[in-house]
């Protein structure tokens, strides 16, 4: 009779090293100044990309990610390309808001799809082989200046997709503005794929918000509203655990959760002769 043995298999769950992604190097993603963080579980399957708000950088933003402890996720922080002059600390810019006197520029003659093409190589180079991730592992999250930006980014893949050697795909894997909506205004119904979370101080019943959340919807096909308490519409910041539970609510929808293999009681088997 021949005789047959057990021998375990490894689970996939104990393999998790080989699904972290390389840390990317200075020369890799040039010009960009960013800070990057792996995932705290080894396990590599979000990007969170950080935009920050007019006036500021990388680092509160970088320290707010690696903060936000979110798992099997990366933390990857840009400065804006701009920076701002006669600040007292490093201040920058995604696009121009200043006149050269340094007065506010109204809204409807600011671009900002200025640096939208350098934020779209960027993307293509995490996309990758080198790197390895994909469109729907990328989470944007921006605040103000960075907020809109991160929109803009969303509508200009849609338009154009970064790269047809992934099959055309259209969508990131999720955007979360903080009190910032779309300046380039769609005139029809787009349809993008990308789920956007909308953080607001704006109150439901303002003109203003009606506006900013008819033009989202206009271009994002599913966008949930958040309403911070107070504040009368001014940019800031979620303040307490209340105003972050929508957010942290909505990336328990739509973060990628690791491969915890076999799920059942102990140990699996391969039958060897």
């Amino acid at each position: 009779m021949t005789s047959l043995n057990l021998r375990p298999v490894p689970s996939s769950s104990s393999s998790s090293s080989s699904s972290s992604k390389p840390i990317p190097s200075p020369s890799l993603l040039k010009p960009w100044d960013f800070s990057y963080h792996p995932s705290p579980d080894g396990c590599d399957k979000n990007l969170l990309i950080m935009l920050h708000g007019l006036g500021d950088s990388k680092a509160p933003f970088f320290d707010l990610g690696k903060q936000l402890n979110l798992p099997s996720t990366a933390v990857l922080s840009l400065s804006a390309p701009d920076p701002i002059p006669l600040m007292d600390h490093p201040s920058f810019s995604w696009y121009p808001t200043f006149t050269p006197t340094y007065d506010p520029l109204p809204l409807d003659a600011q671009n900002p799809t200025t640096h939208i093409p350098k934020l779209r190589k960027l993307i293509q180079t995490l996309i990758s082989k080198e790197v390895g991730w994909t469109l729907r592992d990328i989470h944007l999250f921006g605040f103000g200046q960075g907020g809109t930006t991160a929109l803009e980014v969303g509508l200009s893949i849609h338009q154009n997709p970064i790269s047809q050697e992934v099959d055309g795909d259209r969508r990131l894997g999720s955007i979360i503005s903080i009190c910032a909506s779309l300046l380039t205004h769609p005139t029809s119904t787009l349809n993008i794929q990308t789920p956007l979370c909308y953080f607001t101080r704006h109150s439901p019943q303002s003109a203003i918000h009606q506006k900013s959340v008819t033009i989202l919807k206009r271009a994002y096909k599913d966008v949930e509203v958040i309403h911070g308490s107070g504040g009368g519409g001014a940019e800031a910041m979620p303040r307490n655990k209340e105003e972050w539970y929508g957010i942290m609510k909505f990336w328990g929808q739509v973060l990628g959760r690791k491969d915890e293999g076999w799920k059942g009681e102990g140990e699996v088997y391969e039958v060897i002769r």
